[in-house]
C-alpha cells in the first residue's frame, strides 16, 4: 500500500517561494496571451466567422464540459495540499502517480461516453445550425475527444508540479492549445481540410502529455513503481470525499458556456466564433491586471489593512479601466477592423465581434475589479462566500441570456445581447464582492465618481466618430480622449499623484547640474 513506506528521496523540502511561483505563473500566462492573441488574428484571417471557426469552438467546448470538474479550480486546490502533505511524509512521487492515474481513468471514461453521445450532444447545441455544418462538428468532436485523457494529465502534473515550486508544465499547458491550432491552421491552408485543425490540437495534447510523463518520472518527482490498484482507487475516494465543495462552480460556468453556444448557434453562422474574437480582447485585462494583482494579494498573506487595500485597488481600477470600458464600448467596430479584418474575416465578422465586444464592454471594468477584490476574500478566509459569488454572477449570467433570447429582434442584436449577459455576470460579480466588504459604501463613492471621466469618454468618442472619417484616425483621437479621461479620473479619486509629480518637476528643475 502507498503510506506504508515513505520514498528515500528527500521531497519534505522547504515550500517554495509563493511570489516565485506566482511570477513564473504569471510569465507563462502573458507569453500563452500573447501567443493566443496571434493565434486569434491568424484564425481571423484563415477561417474568418465562417461555418469551420464554429465547429471548431463548439468541438471544443463539447469535449471541455465533462472534464469540467477536472479542469477547474477543483484540481489543484485538492491536489496541491494533497501533494504539499505528501512531501512532508516523503511520499510525493507515489501519490501524485496513484492519483494522476485514477483521474486519467475518469477522463477516459468520459472520452469513451462522448465519443458515443457525440450526435446527441451537438444536436443539444447546435439547434440553428445546417446538417453538413452538425456533420462537421461531429467529426471534430470524434478526433479531439482523443485529447480528453491527455488534458486530465496535464492538469494533475501541472498540480503536481506547483506543489514542489515547479511552473513548467502548466505555462506549457497553457500555450499547447495556441500552438496546437497554429500549426492546424497552417496544415488547413496547405491541405484546404478543415480537420487538420482537430488533428493538430489533439496531437499536441497527447504529445504534451507524455513529454510531461516522461519528464517529471525522469526527475524522480512521479513514481509508478509498486503502484497498486488500491493505492489508484484509496486516491479517487479522496479526490471524490473533497470535490463535492467544488462543483457548484465548474457547473455554472460550463451550464453557461452550453447556453451561449446553443443560443448563439441559432442566430447566424458565426455568431459563436465572434463571441470568442471579442473575449480575446476583453481577457486581456484579466490577464495584466485581474490575475497578477490576485495573485499579489493573495501572496501577502495577512490580513492586516484588507479595508485600506480595498479602497487603494478599487481607485486604481476605477481610474483605468472605467473610461477604457466607455473606449471600447464607443469604437469597438473600429478596433475589431483593425485587429482582424483581413483575409477571410469580411464586414459580417467585424458587425458580429464588434456587437459582442460592445456588450461585454459595459461591465469590463466590473468584471476586473470583481477578480481583484475576490481575492481579498480569499484571503481573508472567506472562501466559500467567494465562490457563492462566483456561482451567482454564473447563475445571473444564465438568466440574462435565457431572457434576452425571447426578444423579437434577437436576430438582429443577437451578440450585443450575449455580449450584455456577460456584463450582467460581471455586474453581480463586483456588486456581490463590494456588499461583502467592510469598508462599501466607500467603494461606492469611488465608482460614483469615476463615472463622470467614463461619460466624458463616452461624449468625446460621440463627436469624434460624427466628424472624422477613417479607422486609425478615429481610434488615434480616441487615445487622447482616453488619457485626457484617465488625467480627470485622477484629479478626482488620486489628487495626490499630481501633488507628488509637481513636487518631484519642481525638485528636478532646482537641482544644481553635478559639476
Amino acid at each position: 500500500m502507498m503510506d506504508e513506506a515513505p520514498e528515500t528521496r528527500p521531497d519534505a523540502a522547504a515550500a517554495p517561494s509563493i511570489r516565485k511561483v506566482a511570477t513564473k505563473l504569471s510569465s507563462g500566462a502573458l507569453f500563452s496571451k500573447a501567443l493566443g492573441f496571434g493565434r486569434e488574428i491568424f484564425m481571423a484571417h484563415v477561417v474568418g466567422v465562417a461555418a469551420l471557426a464554429d465547429s471548431f469552438r463548439s468541438s471544443l467546448t463539447i469535449i471541455l464540459v465533462p472534464l469540467a470538474f477536472l479542469q477547474n479550480e477543483s484540481v489543484p486546490a485538492i491536489l496541491i495540499p494533497r501533494m504539499q502533505e505528501a512531501r512532508r511524509a516523503g511520499m510525493a512521487a507515489h501519490r501524485l502517480a496513484a492519483m494522476t492515474v485514477a483521474l486519467t481513468s475518469i477522463g477516459a471514461l468520459l472520452m469513451l461516453l462522448t465519443m458515443i453521445s457525440t450526435t446527441i450532444l451537438v444536436d443539444a447545441m447546435l439547434t440553428g445550425v445546417s446538417e453538413a455544418e452538425q456533420q462537421m462538428t461531429i467529426h471534430f468532436v470524434h478526433i479531439m475527444a482523443f485529447s480528453m485523457p491527455a488534458s486530465v494529465v496535464l492538469n494533475c502534473l501541472a498540480a503536481g508540479e506547483i506543489a514542489l515550486g515547479k511552473t513548467r508544465v502548466t505555462n506549457a499547458r497553457a500555450s499547447i492549445l495556441n500552438v496546437g491550432v497554429i500549426l492546424g491552421l497552417c496544415m488547413l491552408v496547405l491541405t484546404d481540410k478543415g480537420a487538420m485543425l482537430a488533428i493538430a490540437f489533439t496531437l499536441s495534447f497527447n504529445a504534451l502529455a507524455v513529454w510531461a510523463l516522461w519528464t517529471l518520472w525522469r526527475e524522480g518527482d512521479l513514481s509508478f513503481e509498486q503502484l497498486s490498484p488500491a493505492d489508484v482507487w484509496s486516491e479517487l475516494r479522496l479526490f471524490i470525499g473533497r470535490l463535492v465543495p467544488f462543483l457548484p462552480l465548474p457547473l455554472a460556468e460550463q451550464a453557461n458556456i452550453w447556453l451561449e453556444r446553443l443560443l448563439a448557434s441559432r442566430l447566424t453562422t458565426g455568431a459563436i466564433a465572434s463571441m470568442d474574437y471579442a473575449r480575446t480582447l476583453t481577457d486581456s485585462a484579466f490577464l495584466l491586471l485581474s490575475q497578477p494583482i490576485g495573485l499579489s494579494v493573495l501572496s501577502r498573506g495577512a490580513t492586516e489593512r484588507l479595508d485600506e487595500q480595498a479602497e487603494a485597488l478599487t481607485r486604481f481600477v476605477v481610474i483605468v479601466m472605467m473610461p477604457a470600458s466607455a473606449f471600447i464600448f464607443m469604437f469597438a467596430p473600429d478596433i475589431i477592423r483593425l485587429i482582424f479584418e483581413r483575409g477571410a474575416f469580411d464586414a459580417q465578422g467585424v458587425a458580429l465581434t464588434g456587437a459582442a465586444l460592445r456588450g461585454i464592454s459595459v461591465g469590463l471594468w466590473a468584471s476586473t475589479l470583481g477578480w481583484i477584490l475576490l481575492r481579498l476574500l480569499n484571503r481573508a478566509g472567506r472562501s466559500t462566500l467567494a465562490a457563492v459569488i462566483l456561482v451567482s454572477s454564473y447563475i445571473a449570467n444564465l438568466a440574462a441570456n435565457a431572457v434576452t433570447s425571447t426578444f423579437a429582434d434577437v436576430h438582429a442584436h443577437g451578440t450585443l445581447l450575449l455580449g450584455f449577459g456577460e456584463t450582467v455576470r460581471s455586474l453581480v460579480l463586483c456588486t456581490a464582492v463590494l456588499m461583502s466588504l467592510t469598508v462599501r459604501l466607500s467603494l461606492l463613492r469611488i465608482i460614483a465618481k469615476g463615472l463622470l471621466p467614463a461619460a466624458v469618454m463616452v461624449i468625446a468618442a460621440y463627436q469624434i466618430l460624427h466628424v472624422f472619417d477613417g479607422t486609425l484616425a478615429r481610434l488615434a483621437l480616441g487615445v487622447g480622449a482616453y488619457i485626457i479621461s484617465v488625467l480627470l479620473s485622477v484629479g478626482l479619486l488620486a489628487q495626490e499623484t499630481y501633488g507628488r509629480l509637481y513636487l518631484y518637476a519642481i525638485s528636478r528643475l532646482g537641482s544644481k547640474p553635478d559639476a
